[in-house]
Parts: C-alpha cells; sequence; structure tokens
C-alpha cells in the first residue's frame, strides 16, 4: 500500500486505492491509518469536490518527508540476502537462525512471568517499534473461534521491502526466526509464528498461535 501512494504523483483517498487494488475500503483504510501511525504517511482533508455534493471532503493520503528505508542500509541488506541465497544450502533456515539470533541480542529476558497474550503484545510493538507497521486484521478473519494469541494481524510497512521482494525467502525467514524467539524468550515456546510474505497486496500477514 505505501509503494502504491508513493506512486502517485498528488495525494490519494481511500476510494482511489481501493479500486486500484480491489479491496474493500475499510480495509484499505485500516492499512492507511496503520501507516499514519507509523510516520510513513501524511492525511489531510481534500478540498470540496465541488459538485453540490455535502459531506466532509474525503481524506487524502500522502508519502511522509522521511523515507521508509535509509538507502545505504537497504543496499547493503539487500546485497547479504544475495549472498546468503547464494551460499546457503537452505536459505530460508539460514535467514531463520538469523532471526532467531537478532532476537537474543535485542530481548531482555522477563524478570516474571509473562502471560501468551502479553507475550504476544510486546513482540507485535517490537515489529512495530522496527518500522512494520502492525494493523490489525478484520474481526472476520481474526475471530472464528480461534483464541487471542491466534490473531491474525497485517505488517502494512517493511523496514527493509526491497530486500523483501529480491530475497523474501531469506529476509523474510530472519523476520519470522526473530517473532518466534522472541516469543520463546519471553517464556512462551508453545506459540509459534507464521509468516505470509506478501498474502495480500502492500501487507504481509502473521499469525501467533499454538503449534
Amino acid at each position: 500500500m505505501l509503494d502504491l501512494v508513493r506512486a502517485h504523483r498528488a495525494p490519494c483517498t481511500v476510494d482511489q486505492l481501493a479500486g486500484e487494488t480491489g479491496q474493500h475500503p475499510n480495509t484499505v483504510r485500516e492499512h492507511l491509518e496503520a501507516l499514519v501511525a507509523a510516520g510513513l504517511l501524511e492525511a489531510a482533508a481534500g478540498a470540496p469536490a465541488g459538485d453540490g455534493r455535502r459531506g466532509r471532503p474525503a481524506k487524502r493520503y500522502r508519502p511522509a518527508g522521511q523515507p521508509l528505508e535509509a538507502p545505504g542500509y537497504a543496499a547493503l541488506a539487500g546485497v547479504l540476502a544475495a549472498e546468503v541465497a547464494r551460499l546457503a544450502p537452505d536459505p530460508a533456515a539460514a535467514g531463520a537462525e538469523a532471526g532467531r539470533r537478532w532476537a537474543r541480542r535485542a530481548v531482555v529476558a522477563p524478570a516474571g512471568p509473562v502471560s501468551a497474550e502479553d507475550a504476544r503484545r510486546r513482540v507485535l510493538a517490537e515489529l512495530d517499534d522496527l518500522g512494520f507497521a502492525v494493523a490489525p486484521a478484520p474481526a472476520a478473519e481474526s475471530s472464528g473461534g480461534a483464541e487471542p494469541s491466534g490473531r491474525r494481524v497485517r505488517l502494512v510497512a517493511c523496514p527493509l521491502l526491497a530486500a523483501a521482494k529480491d530475497q523474501p525467502a531469506v529476509v523474510c525467514s530472519v523476520h519470522a526466526g526473530l517473532v518466534e524467539e522472541s516469543l520463546k524468550l519471553l517464556g512462551h515456546p508453545g506459540l509459534r509464528a507464521r509468516l505470509e510474505p506478501f498474502a495480500e497486496p502492500g501487507a504481509c500477514v502473521l499469525t501467533i498461535g499454538t503449534a
């Protein structure tokens, strides 16, 4: 979704983007508002239509001033991911192990017990801080009798988007390994993360639940 907004020369409305992606306007709005909350997009009321219609002007979205990826680090990540894909016998396994090592460096073990739902919230907050712009999935998708820890969420931005598109087996496995090891370090090795790269236009889908 972020790439689509960036491709437009002028600010976009929800209806415009819904028409281009084929998604329901409510789904598009959720993606856009998550990107606004992450500081990646800016939103403002548009000018009145001028055709006599009443009501508030449609909100328009445009990229925020700073790019999502720092160009130097993004390029380096792409080169490293390509080398892992070229040299590793199992690039996805190598990526997952790198993600687990990342978690061991980044996650501080809790002083006391942490509930499964709190562990899930902490991991999603960490992903949000890293620039993934976590957005809740619609209730119809995230309920279905599943326990709270099994809810799906959308990741509507990626701090290494170019590398992930070029080498998804490596980069997306790093992110999946990061999530699973973080859950383990928070005391919940029974929780499993399932990451579906680019499962929707403008979003990956992450499910955290029991095996």
